[in-house]
């Protein structure tokens, strides 16, 4: 299982994550689009890490 911890409520909370589920936002447009799991894996071998990804729809704006 591969999941996020977030506190809620002042417990900590286990929130079990799957490949469909994850999201981001377009960094020219602001567009939510879903990430898929080959794109996951290119981020996580070119970067080696999600944190400061920046991730564009493939819009035409600046």
């Amino acid at each position: 299982m591969i999941y996020i911890k977030k506190e809620m409520d002042g417990q900590q909370q286990e929130i079990e994550i799957f490949g469909d589920e994850i999201y981001t936002r377009c960094f020219k447009c602001g567009n939510e689009f879903q990430l898929d799991e080959e794109l996951l894996l290119d981020i996580l071998a070119e970067s080696g890490s999600f944190s400061g990804t920046r991730i564009s729809c493939g819009c035409k704006s600046k």
